[in-house]
């Protein structure tokens, strides 16, 4: 009714409507860490086609920001357990935390190394980097070096990675970019 009886309001409702989703999209976060998140296993998965399926869906992003990824990984199945929308979603998450920390453009680089223990999943990026102390403080809840984050994204990606038997290491220089390394059991 408001936004009918006055256009010069116009603004206001934009700010609502975006300080409104902006809520939801906190809300959703929150309710993904309330529930329960054991590990529903699907059966073996394989990293490389995951990783090709984001890759296709973030390339349009990342081009308007004028971004490249590039992939080194063998084209071959390298397999790991584990419940495939969570693995998609840790991955996802650091696609995007890296295109955000990219104003200026620039390179992701995504490597798959694999043996008989262990995957290897590196995603670098070429973005503003971060300091030792914002690195020890990733993953703890509304702690985020965005303006608009909540550091919920990263609590979720760390508690995945975790519930999958795996570990997650950080490399960032300031102003030179950032490494993040995921362990995976391998199958």
């Amino acid at each position: 009714m408001l936004r009918s009886a006055e256009r010069s309001n116009e603004l206001y409702f934009e700010i609502i409507e975006s300080e409104l989703k902006r809520i939801e999209l906190i809300v959703n976060e929150l309710l993904v860490l309330s529930k329960p998140q054991g590990v529903h296993i699907s059966g073996p998965i394989d990293v490389f086609a995951i990783m090709e399926q984001i890759i296709t869906l973030m390339k349009v992003q990342a081009a308007l920001k004028n971004i490249e990824i590039i992939s080194h990984y063998p084209r071959v199945p390298v397999f790991v357990q584990g419940e495939v929308n969570q693995l998609k979603q840790v991955f996802i998450n650091l696609l995007k935390n890296a295109m955000e920390a990219m104003n200026q453009g620039g390179t992701i680089t995504l490597d798959i190394l694999h043996n008989s223990q262990e995957v290897q999943i590196i995603v670098q990026d070429e973005g503003v980097g971060m300091t030792q102390e914002q690195i020890q403080s990733l993953g703890q809840p509304f702690v985020t070096t965005k303006d608009t984050g909540t550091g919920l994204g990263m609590m979720i990606t760390k508690n995945i990675i975790h519930n999958h038997g795996g570990t997650m290491n950080v490399e960032s220089i300031p102003d030179h970019g950032t490494t993040f390394t995921i362990h995976l059991p391998a199958l």
